[in-house]
C-alpha cells in the first residue's frame, strides 16, 4: 500500500512538473480563435485579418470558427467550457464582457471566466441624421428635442446593443427626449432613416458613412473620447459640451481562466506586434476601428470602468431582463 502511494505521489510530482514544460513548448499546434458572429461580418473580418497576422508570430496556424447567435452568448459559452490550454480563445466584445451581465437572468457562461489576452481596438459609432430632419448640427438636436418633446425617434440594432445603449448615453447627457425603434442591423436601419421614418441613428462607421458620403444622410458628430484618425473633421459628443460622453464598440481577445501564464504570454506578444503592423492598422482603419496596443491592463480597465454605465442604462432604457 505505501509503494502504491508513493507511486501516486511521484506520478503526480511528474505531471506537475510537466506542465510548464508543455506551457513553455505553446503553441505547438494551430490555435482555433472562436468568433461569435457570422461569417463575412465586420467582426468576422476582424478576427481573420488577426489571426492571419498573428499566426506569423506564434509560428502556428490560426483556424477561425464561426458560433454565431444569442447575442455573443453561443461562442462564448463555448469557450468558456474549452480547455484552459491557451489552444481556443475567443474574440470577445464589450456585449460579450460587460453589457450581457445585465441583459440575460441567466448566462450559459461567466462573463468574469476569462483571462485577458489583450484590447483589440474601439469601433466609434457615428451619430446619423435623417435628412428631413430640421437640424444640422448636434446643438440644433438638442434644441429641437426640448421644445418638441417625445417628437425625436432614433433607430438602433437592437435593444441592448451598442446603438441602443449610445443612444441612452446620450438623452442621459443631453436631457433629449427620444423615442426608440428597434431594427435587426444597419441594413434595415438605414433605409427607413434615409426615407425619414426615424429621425437618428447611432451606427458603425464602416455602414454609416458612406451613407454620408453619398449624400443620403447627414453626420453630426462621434461617439469616441478623441476624433477618429480616419475622419478627422469630425467631431466627437465630448468636445461638443458632453465632457464624461464616450460610448464605442470594442474588441478584444480571451482565453478561459486557468490558461498557462507562458501561453497567455505568447499570444499577447504575438497581438501586441498584430496591432503595430501598419497593414493591420490601415485593415482595421477600413473597418472603421481604432487599434490599440493589445494589453490585457486595458482590457481589464475597459471592463471595470464601463460596468456601472452599462448597468445604469439598461435600467434607464427599462431593457426586460432576459
Amino acid at each position: 500500500m505505501l509503494r502504491y502511494g508513493l507511486r501516486s505521489i511521484a506520478l503526480a510530482l511528474a505531471c506537475a512538473a510537466a506542465a510548464p514544460a508543455l506551457a513553455q513548448d505553446y503553441p505547438s499546434r494551430p490555435v482555433t480563435v472562436v468568433s461569435p458572429f457570422p461569417a463575412g461580418g465586420a467582426t468576422d473580418t476582424l478576427t481573420r485579418v488577426l489571426a492571419e497576422r498573428m499566426a506569423k508570430e506564434l509560428g502556428q496556424s490560426m483556424i477561425v470558427e464561426n458560433k454565431a447567435g444569442a447575442g455573443t452568448n453561443i461562442g462564448a459559452s463555448y469557450v468558456s467550457r474549452a480547455n484552459a490550454d491557451g489552444y481556443t480563445i475567443l474574440m470577445a466584445t464589450n456585449s460579450t464582457l460587460v453589457t450581457n451581465r445585465y441583459l440575460y437572468q441567466q448566462l450559459p457562461y461567466d462573463p468574469d471566466g476569462f483571462a485577458p489576452i489583450g484590447m483589440v481596438g474601439i469601433g466609434p459609432l457615428v451619430l446619423l441624421a435623417s435628412p428631413k430632419t430640421a437640424f444640422d448640427d448636434t446643438k440644433g438636436l438638442v434644441d429641437y428635442a426640448k421644445q418638441h418633446p417625445g417628437k425625436l425617434s432614433f433607430a438602433s440594432f437592437g435593444p441592448g446593443t451598442s446603438s441602443h445603449l449610445a443612444a441612452e448615453y446620450f438623452k442621459k447627457v443631453s436631457g433629449a427626449d427620444m423615442l426608440h425603434v428597434p431594427f435587426k442591423g444597419a441594413t434595415q436601419a438605414l433605409p427607413v432613416l434615409i426615407q425619414g421614418d426615424v429621425d437618428l441613428f447611432f451606427d458603425m462607421v464602416s455602414t454609416g458613412m458612406p451613407q454620408v458620403q453619398a449624400g443620403k444622410v447627414k453626420v453630426l458628430a462621434i461617439t469616441s473620447k478623441e476624433r477618429m484618425s480616419i475622419l478627422p473633421e469630425l467631431p466627437t459628443l465630448a468636445e461638443l459640451g458632453y465632457p464624461e460622453y464616450e460610448m464605442t464598440a470594442w474588441f478584444s481577445l480571451v482565453a478561459p481562466k486557468g490558461t498557462p501564464e507562458p501561453a497567455l504570454e505568447k499570444l499577447r506578444a504575438a497581438l501586441a506586434a498584430t496591432l503595430a503592423d501598419p497593414k493591420v492598422v490601415e485593415s482595421m482603419g477600413k473597418m472603421g476601428i481604432e487599434p490599440r496596443k493589445g494589453t490585457a491592463q486595458e482590457l481589464t480597465a475597459q471592463i471595470e470602468n464601463e460596468k456601472p454605465l452599462i448597468e445604469q442604462l439598461v435600467k434607464q432604457a427599462n431593457i426586460q431582463v432576459q
